[in-house]
C-alpha cells in the first residue's frame, strides 16, 4: 500500500520508507581504484595476473572471498597477506579513484526531501566507506553507513543489511528496498526478508539478477525512483 510523504510543501506517494544501497558498482564506480590495488598485491607476491574480467568479480564481495576464489591453492594466511597488501595500496593511491553514477545525487536528494531513510550497506570496510562518502556530497544525503571492519569480519551481506535496517529504524520490511549490483546484494536482502532492485550499470549482469530472482532490474537511477515513487511521480 502506498503512503504519502511531504516534499516541498506538497504530497508525493512513496512505496518505501527506507532505501539501502550497496556502494561499489551501485552508488559509485570504484573499479579503477580496486583494479589498481588488486593488481599491485598480485604482482607483489609474484602470482599470475588475472584478466580484467576476473578482477571485475572482485568488486562487490569481500576481498578475502575474491582472492580465495581466484587462488584456491593459497592458505588463509597467504590470502590475508594479499588483502593487507591490497588495502595498503588502495588506501594510498586508489581510494579516491571513483565516480558517482549519473543521477545518484539527484535520487538521494529526492529520497531525503520525501523523508525516506537512506543507508549504505556494503561489504567494503567501514572506515573506507566513511572516508569516500565524506569526501563528496554523498554525506549530505545518506543517513547511515554500515560496512565491514578492515579484516572483513562481519562482512556477510545479510548481517550488514540487517544492521542497516536496525539503524534506519524501519520495522516493516516490505517497506525497505535494497539496491545493489551483484548476487550478494540480492541474497543478503532476501535472507533478511526485503526486496532488491539490481542495477545494470554496475558489475553484475541481467542473467545473474534473473538467476537470483531480484524483484526489480533497472538500468538507471531514474528507474530506481520509479520503483520507489511510481511512474506518475
Amino acid at each position: 500500500m502506498l503512503k504519502y510523504s511531504g516534499m516541498n510543501g506538497g504530497m508525493i506517494m512513496s512505496k518505501f520508507d527506507a532505501v539501502l544501497f550497496d556502494f561499489d558498482g551501485t552508488v559509485a564506480d570504484t573499479g579503477e581504484g580496486v583494479f589498481l590495488g588488486v593488481r599491485h598485491a598480485i604482482a607483489t607476491y609474484g602470482l599470475e595476473q588475472p584478466s580484467d574480467a576476473e578482477i571485475r568479480k572482485f568488486i562487490g564481495p569481500p576481498m578475502v572471498t575474491s582472492y580465495h576464489s581466484l587462488y584456491p591453492q593459497l592458505s588463509d594466511d597467504e590470502v590475508q597477506a594479499l588483502v593487507d597488501c591490497f588495502r595498503e595500496k588502495y588506501k594510498a593511491d586508489g581510494i579516491y579513484k571513483y565516480r558517482i553514477y549519473d543521477g545518484m545525487i539527484e535520487l538521494l536528494q529526492k529520497l531525503q526531501k520525501c523523508g525516506i531513510k537512506t543507508a549504505v550497506a556494503s561489504s567494503k570496510p567501514q572506515a573506507e566507506l566513511e572516508k569516500i562518502i565524506n569526501s563528496s556530497e554523498l554525506h549530505k544525503y545518506i543517513d547511515c553507513v554500515v560496512g565491514a571492519d578492515m579484516n572483513y569480519k562481519d562482512s556477510d551481506k545479510a548481517t550488514i543489511v540487517g544492521s542497516a535496517i536496525e539503524k534506519v529504524g524501519v520495522t516493516e520490511k516490505s517497506r525497505i528496498l535494497m539496491v545493489g549490483d551483484r548476487k550478494f546484494d540480492i541474497v543478503g536482502a532476501h535472507k533478511v526478508g526485503i526486496p532488491c532492485a539490481a542495477v545494470l550499470f554496475g558489475y553484475g549482469s541481467r542473467e545473474e539478477f534473473e538467476e537470483y530472482k531480484a524483484e526489480y532490474i533497472v538500468s538507471s537511477c531514474a528507474e530506481i525512483a520509479e520503483i520507489v515513487f511510481g511512474t506518475e511521480n
